[in-house]
């Protein structure tokens, strides 16, 4: 199975069994990470259902190698009590608002040790 088929899976439904244990994400933008899958899945639950709302997600362009994956994906958020890790601090300006964005999603594959 492609690796974007697995991804896309993975974004309708996050689970930690899809992540390996020493997974990660990064909010270039604003800085903030999260370590490890049982994190990453907890933020991405608490953030999707109270916070920011991912209204579409449609793949712009894709880069896929053997073990690895880019994609470039235009997303619609709506931010319902805040802005979230894409805008923390802005709930001021933000909440009730819908905003189409553009954002690059680098999947690494396994790095020899």
């Amino acid at each position: 199975m492609a690796l974007r088929s697995v991804y896309e899976r993975f974004l309708d439904a996050p689970s930690t069994q899809s992540l390996a244990e020493n997974a990660s994400l990064h909010y270039v933008t604003t800085l903030t990470s999260f370590s490890h899958s049982g994190p990453i899945i907890k933020h991405l639950e608490s953030q999707n259902k109270k916070i920011v709302s991912t209204k579409s997600g449609a793949v712009i362009g894709v880069v896929e190698g053997p073990s690895a994956l880019a994609l470039e994906v235009e997303t619609t958020l709506e931010f319902l009590s805040g802005g979230g890790s894409y805008l923390p601090g802005l709930e001021n300006f933000v909440v009730d608002r819908t905003a189409t964005i553009p954002t690059v999603r680098s999947i690494p594959g396994d790095r020899p040790d």
